[in-house]
């Protein structure tokens, strides 16, 4: 009996050594840890007025990208002015909802360990600077300096940060916010039924800088309720639909199902 009461009192007391030990941690963790944060920006999406992207830090002259909300609708006001491609900026925002995993005063740290100074891109919401450094190559999370923090965040805008502009132009054929009031297509075509319709709603798989260059199989001419004119060059005449707008630099690819829709053939 007395072995066994003294296996019980070792048993009590190895657990309340245990409790005693967790009970440390805490206090530890909770005095020298930093807390995570619960999102990478206290921002609401609606109040976001001005974008601004930033590459090529290093340089004298920076890369930058700089796009404005007017009412209802994005434009890029820089490299170029054209409108921004909707879905692109809804992909910038997710950035906001972002947990961050991890946070750290800069002060003190060595930033170029982190890819920080001065940077591989930053982008600019309102007055809030965000700039990105590398992966963390444990967990695949970037840092980003923000607010004098360090912060270890998953997100999914890197790439659209560091790419080509004009992925960041709208797809659209027919500016945002406006309405095509009269269609004319070249002569071996004809607007028929919904045709109109189907211009209003047209949207390229694919839009890319044009030099002008290439054979103009004819002229798309687009009244819009404004009283502005878009004139598109169709540049094929079978396959995928390519259209070019000279006045914008820019050419649109559009896949070959929609060519029956946009240009019916005149009977």
């Amino acid at each position: 009996m007395g072995n066994l009461q003294l296996r019980r009192l070792l048993v009590n007391l190895v657990l309340l050594l245990v409790v005693i030990g967790l009970g440390g941690f805490v206090w530890w963790y909770n005095t020298h840890a930093t807390s995570p944060l619960s999102t990478l920006l206290s921002l609401p999406k609606s109040a976001i007025k001005q974008i601004t992207i930033t590459r090529q830090l290093e340089s004298d002259k920076p890369e930058v990208i700089q796009l404005i909300k007017q009412g209802d609708f994005w434009y890029m006001q820089q490299p170029m002015h054209y409108a921004a491609n909707s879905t692109r900026i809804t992909q910038l925002f997710t950035l906001l909802d972002e947990t961050v995993e991890a946070s750290y005063d800069a002060a003190g740290k060595d930033l170029k360990q982190y890819a920080l100074a001065p940077g591989q891109a930053a982008l600019t919401l309102n007055e809030q600077k965000l700039v990105f450094g590398m992966d963390n190559p444990v967990s695949r999370k970037r840092y980003i300096l923000h607010d004098g923090k360090i912060k270890l965040v998953s997100e999914a805008v890197f790439g659209l940060l560091t790419g080509d502009s004009i992925d960041l132009l709208s797809t659209k054929l027919i500016p945002p916010g406006r309405t095509l009031k009269q269609l004319s297509l070249p002569a071996a075509y004809t607007t028929v039924g919904d045709t109109a319709t189907k211009w209003q709603a047209a949207d390229a798989i694919f839009v890319e800088k044009w030099d002008g260059q290439g054979e103009s199989k004819g002229q798309i001419v687009l009244n819009l309720d404004d009283g502005s004119i878009v004139t598109l060059d169709m540049l094929t005449s079978e396959g995928e639909v390519v259209l070019g707008n000279r006045a914008a630099g820019l050419r649109y690819k559009l896949v070959e199902a929609q060519r029956q829709q946009l240009l019916p053939p005149k009977p």
